[in-house]
């Protein structure tokens, strides 16, 4: 069990880090200094701070879309092995099961871009299909 929480948190709190490494290296070839190495952590901590702001038009379609990004994205993360340590849920077929999460998830942004009622969220989401239509099929061509 502790393996699976130490696994999360190093997938979790390891990518911002990753940001800034980043960050700092495109600023060190343009010349210039460039944002500290834990300018995401201060980022998402201020984000944290903030409240939410809902339109009156939308459902639980359109709240359900972080939580949903979030609980695939920690699925998949089980489905990945960190280092010399297996995955913690590994199965034969995984490589599907790591592309599906993140499928539905796409599809829930198309739907809760639909709920809002705008036809600014409504072209948006038609325009991301249309790229996702041309690009996903190339992930499972032979």
């Amino acid at each position: 069990m502790t393996d699976i929480i130490i696994h999360c948190a190093v997938a979790l709190l390891f990518p911002p880090l990753l940001l800034g490494v980043i960050g700092k290296t495109k600023a060190a070839f343009a010349g210039r200094i460039g944002a500290p190495y834990f300018q995401p952590y201060y980022d998402l901590l201020k984000l944290f701070r903030k409240g939410s702001v809902f339109s009156e038009t939308t459902t639980w379609v359109f709240r359900a879309g972080p939580v949903v990004t979030l609980s695939a994205t920690l699925i998949t993360v089980l489905l990945i092995p960190l280092g010399r340590h297996a995955a913690p849920l590994s199965f034969s077929g995984d490589l599907v099961s790591v592309c599906l999460p993140f499928r539905a998830v796409t599809l829930l942004h198309y739907i809760a871009a639909l709920d809002t009622g705008s036809s600014f969220e409504g072209m948006g989401a038609a325009r991301e299909v249309t790229f996702s239509c041309l690009a996903e099929p190339t992930l499972f061509s032979p």
